[in-house]
Formats: structure tokens, C-alpha cells, sequence
């Protein structure tokens, strides 16, 4: 097969055709390298699609995104704000009091669980179990800091345990340590010494005893 001449004109005339490629069928279709291919996209600009592992891509002018950045064409997702990581990343980020799997999934329309466990394990998000499960924070300092202080508001319980005294004891410690720490902060430091004490108790406990935490 004889190469195209003008291969970025004929590249544009694709996506007049169709609005999604992968970069396979533009190769096959120019009859010019996987790494050419590159090249003249990104000369041109384009989106590569946070779905199906990125293999779709489109052009810079052809999405409509809507209010969230995100765009779907045949149930192939593109976002502003990049793959699939940097995309859950802006979410976790943004959102007031973090992400369930759950709601993050209904956001953008895709299973986001096995990811989040991986990125949760590289450190890129950090996670507390509430009430209605697993939810997902930043671990930007400030922003994380004000997503705990929410999460403990919106996890009420009706029937509040109160913690045992040794139990108080590991948490009043912890406190003395680290006074600026929220609930949950503390709720995971006990945990470490094999001390279990809910958020909720906890909360409980520093109300029960009038107990004033430092400002987040």
C-alpha cells in the first residue's frame, strides 16, 4: 500500500467520518507507523478516552463536554481533566466530603473499584470506612483535613456505644499527641495499637466529657 501524501489532511478527513479511532485503525487506514500516527495527533490535539484502557482517541474539537468534563460517544468516556487516574483524582479532590465507589462509579459511568484500591495502595488517595462504606479522600493536607471534619457529620448513628475506659485511655493519648487529628485520624491510630474505637464513639466520648478538639 502506497503511503498517503498529506497524511494530517487525510488524518482530519477520518474524523469527519467518524468522531472516535483507535490508533490501530488510523495506522491501518494512513498506512503509516504506530509512532507517526503519534505524531500527527498530537500536531493536530486530541482527547485519548479515560474508558477501554485509553485505546480511543477523538480531536480537540469534536467533544461536547458536559458540566463535569466529561464527554461519552458510544459509551467511550473522554474527560478534561485526563485518564482514568488524573480523572478520579479531580473527583476525590473536589468533592466536599469524598467519594464512595459507588458514586464515584455514577459520575462517570464506569467500575472504578479495582482502580481505587491500586491507587489507594500507591498513596494517590487515602480511604475510611463509615457508615455507608469505603469512602475516598485526597491526601492533600488542607483538602483532606475538611473532608474528615464532613464525613463525621454526615455518619450519625442512632444507637452510640460508648468506648471502654482502657479504650478512652488509647484515644485521650493519641489526642494529647496529635490534638489537631479528627475522629477518624484517631480512630486509625488506636487501630494500629490493635485498639478498636469507631469514629462515632470516639465523637461521642469528646461530647460526653465535654471534651474540645483544636479547629481543623
Amino acid at each position: 500500500m502506497t503511503k498517503i501524501e498529506n497524511p494530517k489532511n487525510h488524518l482530519l478527513s477520518l474524523f469527519d467520518q467518524k468522531k472516535c479511532w483507535t490508533i490501530e485503525e488510523i495506522s491501518q487506514s494512513l498506512d503509516y507507523s504506530l509512532i507517526s500516527i503519534r505524531r500527527f495527533l498530537k500536531a493536530i490535539g486530541y482527547y485519548s478516552s479515560f474508558t477501554d484502557n485509553s485505546k480511543w482517541y477523538t480531536l480537540l474539537p469534536i467533544p461536547s463536554f458536559n458540566k463535569k468534563g466529561l464527554w461519552f460517544h458510544k459509551k467511550i468516556g473522554f474527560s478534561m481533566h485526563g485518564n482514568l487516574n488524573q480523572t478520579i483524582l479531580h473527583f476525590i479532590n473536589t468533592s466536599p466530603q469524598g467519594l464512595t465507589a459507588k458514586e464515584l462509579s455514577n459520575i462517570i459511568s464506569t467500575s472504578c473499584s479495582p482502580v481505587l484500591n491500586v491507587m489507594y495502595k500507591k498513596k494517590q488517595i487515602d480511604r475510611f470506612k463509615t457508615t455507608k462504606g469505603f469512602v475516598h479522600i485526597s491526601i492533600i493536607e488542607n483538602t483532606k483535613k475538611l473532608q474528615l471534619k464532613r464525613i463525621e457529620v454526615l455518619t450519625p448513628d442512632k444507637k452510640i456505644k460508648r468506648l471502654k475506659p482502657q479504650t478512652a485511655i488509647f484515644v485521650l493519648v493519641e489526642f494529647i499527641k496529635h490534638p489537631r487529628a479528627s475522629f477518624i485520624e484517631l480512630s486509625k491510630a488506636v487501630e494500629k495499637k490493635q485498639v478498636k474505637a469507631p469514629p462515632k464513639e470516639i465523637a461521642q466520648l469528646f461530647k460526653d466529657h465535654d471534651l474540645k478538639k483544636n479547629p481543623l
